[in-house]
């Protein structure tokens, strides 16, 4: 079915990773559906800065952010032929899926692991210089320089949104029996100061999440809202149908919109 030229495109959904140590939060905007954005926000200065469009799927779930907020480990899938061609010229592998270390809002990759088998992919940051990554050692592609690096296995494997969750002032209030397939009665929920967060977990790389505002007052509008958190400074960042807002002393203010941002086309596959 062809789209009509004057169809306006679906709002971006926005996801963010907070650093614990630093006034910064790496944003994933995503859409359309096949393309994400990343973007650095100084939120001292409430400065965003653009970065790396990614053609394929950043999976926000499993990438995480370093404490002092200079690096970013995120997992990534592209499918398409000319980056599975790209990825036999430069590695000598077959590469869908991958782990990559990089300096946001840049994707580049600083260091780079092959994900594509059934079970890999993701990472944490065990402090600003130490990542676990959940691959195998020969599953290395590029060593990230100053780095150390321990690798797992499957049974054996990190969780980066916990990881990410717990570092950064959230504290976990239920956890389901399992970690995957819970249902709307089950959710995860997490709480950090007066905001809780809910999710369901649908499998490993996708879920919906669910805010809500406790305390008493003023409440924010968190209808909707496709991520929220706190800053150092206690001010509540919501990212709603694709905008930006900041929620301080009961008044909300738009910091950007971020639908009118989109990918160029045609566009490059995969990592640079």
């Amino acid at each position: 079915m062809k789209v009509p030229a004057d169809t306006a495109p679906a709002l971006a959904r926005i996801w963010g990773l907070v650093a614990s140590e630093a006034d910064r939060v790496v944003l994933f905007r995503r859409g359309p559906s096949r393309w994400t954005r990343v973007y650095l926000w100084e939120t001292a200065t409430d400065v965003l800065t653009p970065g790396s469009w990614f053609r394929g799927r950043l999976y926000e779930s499993m990438s995480d952010l370093s404490p002092d907020g200079e690096h970013l480990l995120y997992m990534a899938r592209n499918e398409a032929s000319e980056q599975v061609s790209s990825a036999r010229r430069k590695y000598g592998v077959e590469m869908r899926s991958w782990t990559a270390l990089a300096q946001p809002p840049l994707a580049r990759a600083l260091g780079l692991w092959n994900a594509s088998d059934c079970w890999s992919g993701g990472g944490v940051f065990d402090g600003n210089r130490k990542i676990t990554v959940n691959h195998l050692n020969e599953q290395r592609l590029i060593r990230p320089p100053g780095f150390t690096v321990r690798s797992v296995d499957s049974n054996h494997a990190v969780t980066p949104s916990f990881s990410s969750l717990t570092r950064t002032g959230w504290t976990v209030i239920q956890e389901p029996a399992q970690r995957i397939d819970t249902g709307e009665d089950q959710p995860y929920i997490f709480r950090k100061r007066s905001l809780e967060l809910r999710f369901v977990s649908a499998y490993n790389y996708e879920r919906s999440v669910r805010y809500r505002w406790l305390a008493d007052g003023p409440a924010p509008d968190l209808e909707g809202a496709t991520w929220a958190d706190l800053d150092r400074r206690g001010r509540l960042l919501i990212a709603r149908a694709g905008r930006l807002f900041i929620w301080e002393d009961g008044q909300e203010t738009e910091l950007a919109n971020l639908n009118d941002d989109q990918p160029p086309r045609p566009g490059r596959a995969g990592v640079d």
